[in-house]
């Protein structure tokens, strides 16, 4: 199983902290693991919403639906979207929040890269990290400027 956290980093920081995500990841991942009785909890959500915008979970609520829609393995109930790929290939879940969205899934990689298409056709700066086995990226590589 693998579970992504997704965040939508205000383009600022996406651009600066492109090639160097590890240190965003260092930041979220001690932010999900301090309990909110640490004294460093508040500072570091404060460190969090300075650098992630807020997910329009209404908007994104019925892009995904309009994507997906069409699709009969598709459920949706409202903040949750499930998508099982044809043949038991794999299964997906995509949960939003208002700071982030959270998918879960199993079996073949193409069942969370569904939900990551719709992702990042609405935004490029979304940065996907998987905790538990230490991966993270950004949903669309973010180019940097180049200057003649």
């Amino acid at each position: 199983m693998r579970h992504f956290y997704l965040y939508l980093i205000k383009e600022e920081f996406a651009s600066h902290y492109f090639g160097r995500e590890f240190k965003l990841f260092q930041l979220f991942q001690d932010f999900l693991w301090t309990s909110r009785d640490d004294e460093r909890y508040d500072t570091l959500k404060q460190q969090v919403e300075y650098v992630s915008k807020q997910i329009p979970v209404d908007y994104l609520d019925e892009l995904i639906s309009l994507y997906l829609n069409h699709q009969y393995n598709y459920q949706h109930i409202a903040p949750l979207h499930r998508i099982h790929l044809r043949s038991n290939r794999g299964k997906a879940s995509l949960i939003l929040k208002p700071r982030n969205v959270e998918i879960t899934a199993t079996g073949s990689f193409e069942s969370e890269t569904v939900f990551f298409e719709i992702l990042r056709k609405f935004d490029p700066c979304f940065l996907a990290m998987d905790f538990q086995h230490e991966q993270y990226g950004w949903l669309n590589p973010i180019k940097e400027r180049k200057f003649v």
